[in-house]
Formats: C-alpha cells, structure tokens, sequence
C-alpha cells in the first residue's frame, strides 16, 4: 500500500517540473501561481499554443527529412512490411504486390491474391526487379 505522502509527493513534484513547450509548470497552469515561491502567475495561452504547433512542425520535419519521396503508379510492385513480432527467422517483408490505385490520401489499394487490400504507403516499398 503507498502512503498517501508519497502519492502527494509525487503529484507536487510532476506539477512543479517546469515543461519547456508550455514555458511553465503544469502547477502554473492550472492554479495561477508558482508552485515554490508565492507568486501569482497569468498564462498567456495563444502564445503556448504556438509554442506547441511550433514543436509539432518542428518534429514533423525531422521526421519527413528521413524519407525519399516516392510516387507509386498503377502496376507498380511493392513489398508490405510485417506488422507487429517477427519471429527470429521471419522475413520483414512480403510481396511483391502489384497496385491497383493509389490515393491522395497516403493509401495504396493492392492485390494481394484473391483479395485487393488498402495499405498505407509507410508500410510498402517499391520492389526492383534485376535486370
């Protein structure tokens, strides 16, 4: 069983740690003033919303930097990755499919035998054949 101090020490800690988006304690936040020092404190809340969308870009473009753009046409072959566990001598990918349509939308329609299948496309990548 924990103490109720130790619960109430923990909720005061989390709500004293100062978050860098927000630009203040979530205690700051919520009750209008400091959680140490006896100051009274407004939050100026459009400015911490832009803070926030701006960490979202941010992290939005250091993830698309990552990827090479690729424009997958009607008849193209793709491999699909396997989603969740693999087991130790498990293939990652399987296919090739071929494509039926591809959407705006980030989507691709597959046939994948008797049955066509809509993927997203960060779970495909084209299959080159050697030539």
């Amino acid at each position: 069983m924990v103490k109720t101090t130790t619960v109430a020490a923990c909720a005061y800690s989390v709500r004293s740690t100062y978050h860098t988006t927000l630009d203040a304690t979530p205690g700051q936040l919520v009750f209008g003033r400091d959680m140490i020092l006896p100051i009274k404190m407004k939050a100026d809340w459009a400015r911490i919303h832009m803070r926030r969308q701006a960490e979202i870009h941010r992290n939005n473009d250091r993830e698309n930097k990552k990827r090479i753009p690729y424009h997958y046409e009607v008849g193209d072959q793709v491999m699909v990755d396997h989603v969740g566990i693999l087991r130790k001598m498990s293939t990652p990918k399987h296919g090739p499919y071929p494509v039926e349509r591809a959407y705006n939308n980030g989507t691709l329609l597959l046939r994948m035998g008797p049955v066509a299948r809509r993927i997203n496309m960060r779970l495909v990548t084209p299959y080159h054949t050697e030539d």
